[in-house]
């Protein structure tokens, strides 16, 4: 990444230069304007398109749509304010440095951002051009509507990329505009912005129900070093399809195959180059995250291939602790437990299901480790603490869940399929190790929606430690679909219509969002697309088809996304204007002298705030 970094520094830096050599030997047409790395280019070329669609017989048309756009921006503007302040507040006081936040994550260069794929680049351009130019345009049109007067537009250049546009409005004629007037011409841009943005997702949806579905399979979205799957060649855009000839579905189907079979299994694996092939591995139980990192998958996948569910009995009895003689690390292989071969998940977990103090072998040596769901953190006010158990206090090692109703507990999946089977308001026992020593509890299951549950955070694993006997990394290409399509989302984040408009909005960013998806989508490109097939009449098309969601997910998406971020109230965006304007209004039927200076003043004052909020997220990574 700072090598990537690093070279458009230069490229930019490069650029720059030349452009400002070539404006001082006046080379350049006096159309093109370079102030340092920005660059515009200035025409009043078109502008008659603008008084055509201006004419008398369609603005009554553009004023009423416009209205109903600058309440739906005035109440976007409430919605993004509080967006902000929250962000910040979580910045301050929850340690809210992100992958979100990053400074990076600022830019909108594909293959820096990192929700921005390489691979969509050229969607990526279509999208923003699209968006900013019906931005531009839609305030050019307004001020026509209302009688204002547009000198110029044109494009504005970031160190020759692409990075805006604009309309040269007349300063005059706008003052000179009523508030409405001007209110319609602030908001135009965001209202257009929107309206795009429902045709184009409408087209996306009716494109993805009817022509592009995923591949049968498990889709191979990254594979881990060192792994039984890494060994043999598997890589992202691979999708398993069989295991020992049996057809398989989804993750869940792998997973009881690979559970029905010995060490040594056959794949059927689909490349979507090359054909289908078979392929033969060994498996061995790898670990693929602790408490202190998670090894990454070769295709940056989101999360762990995590081994150990369900199971039940068993306890040596002993209080043991956490006195690694060697800690695990990623990557490392598990060869015995308590001196029991394992080589699968299935042998791993059914050896720790006898004992809840486990010595774990590798060959680098050994680690002794209470085995059970490793707890993060509880509720101040929830079962756990009422109850009489000491919080973590951050140290996941210091509280272990080891058996709940009867039932052992070897990992936190464990646990949440024993307290699915629980009612609110039950009282359960409750066994964990504190600080390496065995205690008992009897707790009093909490309700939250009509599910029992403790009021604790959990470690992934067991003991924080996670492990896999083939090491791929799966992605959840019908998932993403289904979010496409319009279906509901799993996991409890709702089916209303709300739930599913967010979710595919942070479909770019789904990885990061904990009951949404496993990984992050960022169109039908590169290696994702060999996870689906074109469909229906329009598969003549071929990879045409993809070419066409991808320009439309951008477009929606960007649009959607340069609509809602100009309703914040921040000088120069149009939600400051917005404000400006509004407030100005109020105060002049109010009867307040100077209610000019009263907006500006409001405006002043939200922006200075917004812009401190603002600064403050993406200056949360640095903050100690």
């Amino acid at each position: 990444m700072l090598t990537t970094l690093l070279l458009i520094g230069i490229a930019a830096a490069s650029a720059t230069v030349v452009a400002m050599a070539l404006e001082a030997r006046g080379l350049l047409p006096p159309w093109i304007s370079v102030w340092g790395p920005v660059v515009t280019c200035e025409t009043e070329n078109g502008l008659g398109a603008l008084d055509r669609l201006a004419r008398p017989r369609y603005r009554r048309f553009w004023r009423r749509w416009t209205d109903v756009g600058t309440v739906v921006a005035l109440l976007s503007l409430v919605a993004m304010t509080a967006v902000v302040l929250f962000a910040a507040y979580a910045a301050l006081t929850q340690g809210g440095a992100s992958q979100v936040n990053q400074p990076r994550n600022a830019l909108a260069i594909p293959g820096v951002n990192d929700f921005l794929p390489l691979a969509a680049t050229p969607a990526i351009l279509v999208g923003l051009a699209v968006a900013v130019v019906v931005h531009e345009f839609s305030h050019g049109l307004l001020a026509r509507v209302e009688g204002v007067a547009v000198e110029s537009a044109g494009l504005i250049f970031l160190a020759l990329v692409p990075f805006g546009a604009f309309v040269g409005i007349d300063e005059t004629d706008e003052a000179d505009a009523s508030p409405t007037g001007r209110n319609r011409i602030y908001a135009a841009g965001i209202t257009n912005n929107l309206a795009v943005a429902l045709v184009a997702f409408l087209a996306l949806f009716l494109l993805v129900s009817t022509s592009i579905a995923a591949v049968p399979g498990v889709a191979v979205g990254g594979v881990y070093a060192g792994t039984p799957a890494d060994g043999a060649g598997l890589e992202r855009g691979d999708v398993v399809t069989a295991v020992d000839g049996e057809a398989i579905d989804d993750a869940d189907d792998l997973r009881a195959a690979l559970d029905a079979t010995d060490e040594r299994v056959a794949l059927s694996v689909r490349d979507g180059r090359d054909g289908t092939e078979t392929v033969t591995l060994e498996r061995s139980v790898v670990v693929t995250g602790t408490l202190e990192g998670t090894a990454a998958s070769s295709g940056g996948g989101e999360r762990s291939d995590s081994g150990a569910d369900g199971g039940d009995d068993g306890n040596d009895g002993t209080d043991g602790g956490n006195g690694n003689a060697t800690a695990l690390e990623p990557g490392e292989t598990i060869t015995t437990v308590n001196d029991s071969p394992v080589a699968t998940e299935r042998e791993f977990r059914a050896a720790l299901e006898n004992h809840t103090v486990a010595t774990l072998e590798t060959d680098d040596g050994s680690t002794t480790v209470v085995a059970g769901a490793a707890v993060a953190g509880i509720d101040d006010d929830g079962p756990l603490a009422a109850a009489g158990v000491p919080d973590p206090d951050g140290d996941p090692r210091s509280l272990v869940v080891t058996r709940l109703d009867g039932e052992r507990i070897v990992d936190g999946d464990d646990l949440r399929e024993t307290l699915a089977d629980a009612a609110p308001g039950e009282t359960v026992s409750l066994e964990a190790y504190v600080d390496g020593e065995r205690r008992e509890y009897e707790v009093g299951l909490g309700d939250r929606n009509g599910e029992a549950v403790l009021g604790i955070s959990l470690v992934p694993g067991t003991s924080g430690t996670t492990v896999t006997d083939l090491g791929v990394d799966p992605y959840p290409s019908a998932q993403h679909l289904g979010v496409l399509r319009g279906q509901p989302v799993a996991d409890g984040l709702g089916s209303s219509p709300v739930a599913r408009g967010f979710a595919a909005f942070a479909l770019p960013f789904a990885g990061l969002i904990d009951g949404l998806s496993t990984a992050n989508f960022g169109g039908f490109v590169g290696p994702v697309a060999d996870f689906y097939a074109v469909t229906g009449p329009l598969s003549i098309l071929g990879g045409g088809v993809f070419l066409a969601a991808n320009a439309l997910f951008w477009t929606w998406w960007l649009s959607l996304l340069v609509g809602v971020f100009n309703c914040i109230p921040c000088y120069p965006l149009d939600g400051g204007k917005l404000l400006r304007t509004t407030v100005e209004a109020i105060a002049s039927r109010a009867g307040l002298e100077r209610s000019d200076r009263a907006a500006t003043a409001a405006m002043v004052g939200a922006s200075a705030v917004v812009a401190g909020a603002i600064l403050l997220v993406l200056s949360s990574p640095f903050l100690g």
